[in-house]
């Protein structure tokens, strides 16, 4: 059913992810079954080294070139679900060229942990994932909180807020109506935009002039101040552009 759904998910200017099992047997089944042209990536469930990555990554080459895809196509996420695994997070953000981005899953990790999945307990493990994947240069997923918790969307709102300031950048949910409020307040703000684009204005003039110091807003802007707001602009415009597209497609 996977390239249908694929086709399907597709028209609306989505990109799709296949979430495979563990056990390496039905992995295997479940990377011959999803691979193709309409596949973006595959999540990687309970990850727990880079040889595991390693390992689904030659299977994925293998079958790539077999169904006539072009190498590297596949991307890979990886979950990190346990406290053992945790103690190698930074390697396995580092596994392999396919890997697009991490996530440490809230509920299978408390468990293997032996910690309640909720903000105060999760909040290290979780900003040492946000670490790992930036270190790596791959994206951090996920919210620093718990995935069952739905029925409370204010509440949801506020957790993906908080998670944004932390440093993650997306997150998977399980349910339709989580997914809005990810794409509201993970995406850049209309007044964080402006003032991003007045910093990177201000700056430049600066520089134009030979001038040493500059403020905006009344605060000093430095190089690190100027680079988190040309990444922010990028990522609008690249938010932007995949609206368009989508737009274009609907149309």
């Amino acid at each position: 059913m996977v390239p249908e759904v694929a086709e399907i998910v597709s028209r609306g200017g989505a990109d799709l992810v296949v979430r495979i099992n563990r056990p390496l047997r039905l992995a295997v089944r479940d990377i011959e079954a999803a691979i193709g042209p309409g596949v973006l990536a595959l999540a990687l469930p309970k990850v727990d080294s880079a040889e595991h990555v390693q390992l689904i990554a030659e299977i994925v080459e293998e079958v790539e070139a077999e169904r006539g895809v072009a190498p590297g196509t596949t991307r890979l996420i990886a979950m990190v679900e346990t406290a053992a695994a945790f103690f190698r997070i930074a390697d396995i953000a580092r596994a392999h060229p396919r890997l697009c981005a991490l996530n440490l899953g809230a509920e299978d990790f408390a468990t293997s942990a032996g910690i309640s999945p909720d903000p105060e307990a999760l909040s290290m493990p979780k900003q040492m994932a946000v670490f790992a994947a930036r270190a790596a240069g791959i994206m951090p997923l996920g919210f620093i909180g718990s995935i069952a918790e739905f029925h409370d969307l204010d509440a949801f709102r506020s957790t993906i807020r908080r998670s944004r300031r932390f440093g993650f950048i997306g997150a998977s949910v399980i349910h339709p109506s989580q997914v809005p409020i990810l794409n509201e307040e993970f995406r850049p703000g209309a007044e964080e935009v402006d003032h991003a684009r007045r910093v990177v204005a201000a700056y430049d003039k600066a520089l134009a002039e030979g001038v040493g110091a500059v403020t905006v807003d009344g605060k000093m802007i430095d190089v690190p101040v100027v680079e988190r707001a040309k990444l922010l602009l990028e990522r609008e415009t690249a938010i932007a552009a995949r609206e368009a597209k989508k737009a274009s497609v609907e149309s």
